[in-house]
């Protein structure tokens, strides 16, 4: 936005501000405008716009007011914190180095204050009881997150420390403006009201030497019981209602849920630290149930990413390293960077991205490591990776088959390692819902590998999984009590017998057949894993940049028709431009593989292929469902005995045909269910489009 752009913010309630303040980044940009409004009635309140978002809301990672002048100011200045960024430049307009924090005493943990450690930092307080638990938040927070000690200035002493300093240092004390302007220090007193009063440099010196001088211990609320306060632990909760705490370590934010045991352990080893005892279990309990509830009551709602998420028009993908690092990507392209507004989760399992290349970044470095019979097939495993980062899903289920020597569990492995890397990379089958859950709560795709066939339970747990459902179970110790999970997740499953027999199942797939690999032309899994890692920067950049262009041409896109899984189709088609490809290349490629799809489903299905032979041979066919089930049985014994893939029962029969219906009318056999006669028999009727 240009300043003329910011100039003219104008909140569609509280109309137009009376006054900005730009708070920028390290580089100088603005990132978060400050505005304030005053009420007819006297007061006034602040009103945040974040740039990123174009929002009036305030992003959860918040830099430092004045930041460049901090930055560009010499290692041992001093800094003075003030409480609101008028009193900051008041202060600055007198040459010193000040900053403050947006949202005042209750968000003062969402700032970034990495820039003021080891500075020597002085905080001025407003005159009242927020004002004196801002600056307490504040110290505590440099003492116990960057080993800073902050002095906190006194305000109700403010006229002795002066005198006390000037008769310390012999200084001339005469000529202070504050024995030409005395003024009396009355609630919400700040450091304008001090300059506007008349106050100049030689006071402000003056109390600044008196806190340096002191030599006190570092400054801690009285209230704050050994460990963390508040000001390091921010505690939330999710929309589901699960505690949260945020910590600030090392320089960056982490995210645990409060239930955890690595959450527990951190408040043990944090007591050890602090006082070198070990705290009992009851005292730990005590302490993390303390957390929780103020989680549950008294903390914002956010919501939770497991390395995918979006916030506005953003989204932001977790790199995985140490220093939780995210990637931003928009309409506008993607960056890297340091303190994610997003707030993500992590499983013991996840691993770490590859570093995208910022430059060169091209998606065809990926064909020599993927073992594609064609270039239609090389577009469904890229459509596939496109599809896993679209915000909300529905995601289609990728099927890898083919024979021994195909390489699907290489080609699982290299595919996730772009989106989703964890170890391991892949899991055997679940064996039930929960399992599916438990594995959905941790990890953002899902594979499972060399399966050998798909349950009927689990193939429907999937297709709710990938395009969005919700499952319940009893929650733990409890008799009464339900967890509740909802989420979709794209899954990836390879087998060497063909996964996709269940049609509901093979409706939401990408089903893909790996050629054999010559013996002479298999790679050394050493020699080739070096190759990719040398590749991998730039294959991520470049499937980066696609998703970067799925966002910005997503809204513009139309679909002549609008396939099963119409919102992945859209996300791909959008991203279009970005991949080299023709308009309409990838539905084209979609259309072909979903047609092959059927054919699989209904030749893998006895029921399916039963009634289509009845059809090749007798044209059409008509009678009731016990007549159906003696014709095909009679007709066609090789395909019917089977009492697990051909139902015995007449309402499982139909349950089957039901499900089987939608890939043999896309191969035009149409089935249609009627009643007939008085008693309302129901007959059915087969017959070719």
């Amino acid at each position: 936005m240009t300043p003329s752009d910011i100039k003219a913010l104008r909140h569609h309630k509280a109309g137009t501000p009376t006054a900005q303040h730009s708070y920028r980044s390290a580089k100088g940009e603005v990132v978060l405008i400050a505005n304030r409004f005053d009420r007819t009635g006297g007061g006034k309140f602040f009103l945040p716009y974040t740039i990123d978002s174009q929002s009036w809301t305030a992003p959860d990672s918040r830099p430092l007011y004045r930041l460049p002048e901090l930055l560009a100011s010499k290692p041992d200045s001093i800094v003075i914190i003030t409480e609101g960024e008028k009193c900051a430049d008041a202060l600055a307009s007198l040459g010193y180095i000040t900053t403050t924090t947006f949202g005042g005493a209750s968000s003062a943990h969402k700032t970034d204050l990495s820039p003021v450690q080891g500075c020597r930092v002085v905080i001025w307080p407003d005159n009242d009881d927020p004002g004196r638990k801002y600056a307490d938040q504040i110290a505590t927070a440099l003492c116990t997150g960057f080993s800073t000690k902050a002095h906190i200035l006194q305000i109700a002493d403010f006229p002795v420390q002066i005198a006390e300093f000037h008769a310390t240092n012999g200084t001339d004390h005469n000529s202070a403006n504050i024995d030409e302007n005395p003024v009396e220090i009355c609630a919400g007193w700040d450091a304008a009201d001090a300059i506007s009063n008349g106050w100049g440099v030689a006071e402000i010196d003056a109390l600044i030497a008196h806190a340096l001088q002191a030599d006190e211990k570092p400054v801690l609320s009285n209230e704050v019981a050994p460990g963390r306060s508040l000001a390091d632990i921010e505690v939330w909760k999710t929309p589901d209602g699960e505690p949260y705490a945020t910590l600030r370590l090392d320089g960056h934010f982490e995210h645990w849920p409060i239930a955890s045991a690595a959450f527990k352990k951190f408040l043990s080893y944090q007591h050890y630290q602090d006082t070198g005892k070990m705290l009992s279990q009851s005292a730990l309990d005590d302490q993390r149930r303390t957390y929780e509830g103020q989680a549950l009551f008294d903390g914002e709602a956010h919501p939770v990413f497991n390395r995918i998420g979006t916030l506005g028009r953003t989204l932001y993908v977790d790199i995985g390293d140490v220093s939780w690092k995210a990637i931003a990507i928009n309409s506008e392209g993607w960056q890297v960077i340091d303190h994610p507004p997003a707030r993500f989760t992590r499983a013991r399992s996840m691993q770490p991205l590859a570093m995208p290349a910022m430059s060169g970044g091209d998606i065809n470095l990926l064909r020599p490591f993927l073992n594609t019979a064609n270039e239609a097939d090389f577009q469904m495993l890229i459509a596939w990776l496109i599809g896993c980062f679209h915000p909300k899903g529905p995601y289609p289920i990728l099927i890898l088959n083919g024979e021994q020597g195909s390489a699907k569990s290489t080609t699982a492995r290299v595919l996730r390692n772009l989106i989703d890397p964890a170890n391991p990379i892949a899991r055997s089958a679940p064996n039930s819902e929960q399992d599916l859950v438990i594995a959905a709560k941790h990890n953002h795709v899902l594979a499972f590998d060399n399966l050998s066939t798909i349950k009927p339970m689990m193939a429907d747990a999937f297709c709710r999984i990938a395009t969005g459902g919700g499952f319940g179970t009893r929650k733990l110790h409890t008799d009464s009590e339900e967890m509740l999970f909802s989420a979709t997740r794209p899954c990836l499953l390879n087998g060497i017998p063909d996964l996709a027999g269940r049609p509901d199942l093979a409706d939401r797939a990408i089903v893909v057949s790996l050629p054999v690999i010559a013996p002479t032309d298999r790679a050394f899994e050493g020699e080739f894993n070096k190759a990719l890692d040398a590749q991998m920067p730039l294959i991520l950049a470049g499937l980066l940049d696609a998703v970067s262009t799925a966002l910005e041409n997503l809204a513009t896109v139309r679909l002549a028709e609008r396939p099963r899984m119409a919102d992945f189709a859209k996300w791909v088609s959008a991203a279009e431009p970005a991949l080299g490809w023709t308009q309409g290349a990838f539905l084209a490629a979609y259309a072909a593989n979903r047609e092959s799809g059927d054919r699989m489903s209904v030749e893998g299905n006895p029921v399916g292929l039963a009634i289509l032979k009845l059809v090749q041979d007798d044209g059409r066919w008509s009678g009731t469902m016990t007549e159906l089930k003696t014709t095909l049985r009679n007709r066609y014994p090789l395909l019917t005995d089977d009492p697990y893939s051909f139902p015995r029962q007449e309402n499982k029969l139909s349950a089957a045909i039901r499900r089987i219906i939608p890939p043999l009318r896309r191969m035009r056999v149409v089935i249609s269910f009627d009643r007939s006669g008085h008693s309302g028999e129901r007959t059915l009727r087969i017959e070719r489009a």
